[in-house]
């Protein structure tokens, strides 16, 4: 069966966990998982086999919320990585009492089945505390009201439902076999909330009561994220996915499929960083090696720090010859504006002849670019919006699908693309889904081979406005932008204005106005890649 599990973790820290459909956690590396279970009034409810239990992200950030439908209303479980006051990292566990009467709550400690899981040992439970192996795992501030162990030759999950589990707080168990388990249980009175705190590594110290709450990590989440592209849609469930999807690909930016995307979404600073600091990322990137070229002459640009000025020139020249092997036209364009920023940066470096070399590569990729043919914009509609109705609710996909990458790649093209060709051209709008036609949308900072675009679509009846920034740099040649989606016959060479294009035949009944609110698109400074 395919596996659908959502990454929880910090961006400044390294270590993850994963939270599977039923809100089972795992922590990378550990060869355990922790379950949970409600003790209702009626009986014991298990989420792995309930089919009441529901599953979503808190504001589009990994905060993975699983409700489970019991008598009277839910119980409802979040998990969310934070980090303390001194820099530990822990995961949090907490499960809220929805309904109008008590419920109970097992949290249980078990092997991850398989082979290569590797197996538990012993477990301890010491008062608020739970060992895997002599090391802490679990830290629940209180201690339980019952716990349950088994050594493998029953499931600790029969003892529980049974209602056996004993009356202590102290309880050990070993298990050659690796089958150790434990449950601690507690009582959770009607709207209350208990928290547990899983350190990350297992065996750390955390400070749980300096920990932030769930609002504060989906507020900081969405405030770490705002520096990067942001679009705004008529259309809820891509907002989701696109939102969801750059913060997943932030917690896995050193994976080979984050590099493109991320850096179209304004993030090629967290690519560039993999790229200068692990040798081998850098010919991991082979698939993209334009972006990935991109974003390390922006990081270049920006950081003057001695590590980036020692690395950067090997790393580039490394991308260099990767591209020769590359025919998608984004890798060529991006690889191009990636070499002709890094030439001038190669220069300064008194490298005369490295960015010699660089500024031909430059010519000889875009002339190569032209001579591709891109992939048909009325596909990538038809590919987003069947990718994204094989998501799973939290915007995960089974191991081994492209997920959130390829949503992110589809969205952009649907906004806006690099169109074929000798000349300079953004194609603004290529194809719009027909229930878009009438409402408004937005999009900022979106990262192009030929600069910085944001643009905004207003209607005036039938009529679309459209207003428009590029940012590029000022010696780089003009731009010009065509709406195909919106009107055919429209196109402009200037790097800021607008424009009201001719009427659209709009879909009965009338369309919602979609996003109204006035828009500004300021510039940022210029990215010269």
């Amino acid at each position: 069966m395919a596996v659908m599990a959502t990454v929880v973790g910090n961006l400044y820290a390294p270590h993850r966990a994963r939270v599977d459909r039923a809100g089972t956690v795992t922590l990378d590396g550990a060869a355990w998982s922790l379950a949970w279970w409600i003790g209702a009034e009626d009986r014991w409810h298990v989420p792995a086999d309930e089919i009441t239990v529901r599953q979503a992200l808190l504001g589009s950030t990994p905060v993975v919320e699983t409700r489970v439908r019991v008598p009277s209303g839910d119980a409802v479980q979040r998990v969310y990585a934070a980090i303390d006051a001194r820099g530990a990292q822990a995961v949090v566990v907490e499960v809220e009492n929805e309904t109008k009467v008590p419920f109970a709550v097992a949290l249980a400690v078990r092997p991850l089945p398989g082979p290569g899981a590797g197996g538990v040992g012993e477990v301890a439970v010491d008062g608020a505390v739970v060992l895997v192996g002599g090391r802490r795992v679990l830290d629940a501030g209180k201690a339980p009201g019952r716990v349950a162990v088994c050594d493998g030759t029953d499931d600790v999950a029969t003892i529980v439902l049974a209602g056996a589990a004993a009356d202590t707080t102290q309880a050990y168990v070993r298990c050659a076999e690796g089958g150790a388990q434990a449950a601690i249980v507690f009582p959770l009175a009607h709207t209350a909330v208990m928290r547990v705190v899983l350190p990350l590594p297992p065996g750390g110290e955390v400070q749980a009561d300096l920990l932030p709450d769930v609002a504060q990590v989906v507020s900081g989440w969405q405030a770490q994220t705002s520096r990067g592209a942001r679009i705004v849609v008529p259309d809820r469930t891509l907002q989701a996915a696109v939102e969801s999807s750059v913060r997943h690909l932030l917690l896995v930016a050193n994976e080979v499929a984050a590099v493109a995307p991320l850096t179209r979404f304004g993030f090629g600073a967290e690519v560039a960083e993999g790229l200068l600091t692990d040798p081998l990322a850098a010919a991991a990137a082979a698939p993209t090696p334009g972006s990935a070229l991109h974003a390390v002459a922006g990081r270049w640009r920006d950081r003057h720090d001695a590590v980036t000025a020692e690395l950067a020139p090997a790393v580039v020249a490394h991308l260099v010859v990767e591209l020769g092997n590359v025919r998608q036209p984004a890798e060529l364009r991006f690889g191009a504006a990636g070499a002709e920023a890094a030439a001038s940066l190669l220069a300064t470096a008194g490298q005369r002849r490295a960015a010699k070399d660089a500024r031909r590569a430059a010519g000889a990729l875009a002339r190569r670019a032209a001579e591709q043919r891109g992939p048909e914009v009325g596909a990538t509609l038809r590919r987003l919006t069947e990718h994204l109705a094989a998501a799973a609710p939290t915007w995960t996909w089974p191991d081994g699908a492209p997920g959130n990458a390829e949503v992110l790649l589809l969205a952009a093209e649907l906004l806006a693309r690099e169109a074929d060709g000798p000349e300079r051209i953004l194609e603004l709008a290529p194809v719009v889904p027909d229930r878009w036609l009438g409402q408004g949308w937005e999009v900022h900072d979106l990262i192009t081979a030929y600069g910085r675009l944001s643009y905004a679509v207003r209607w005036h009846g039938d009529r679309p406005a459209l207003l428009w920034d590029v940012s590029a740099p000022s010696d780089a040649p003009p731009v010009r932008l065509l709406a195909p989606g919106l009107d055919p016959t429209w196109s402009s060479t200037a790097a800021k204005g607008e424009a009201l294009l001719q009427p659209v035949a709009l879909p009965e009944p009338a369309p919602s106005r979609g996003v109204s609110t006035p828009v500004a698109l300021g510039r940022r400074p210029v990215d010269p890649t």
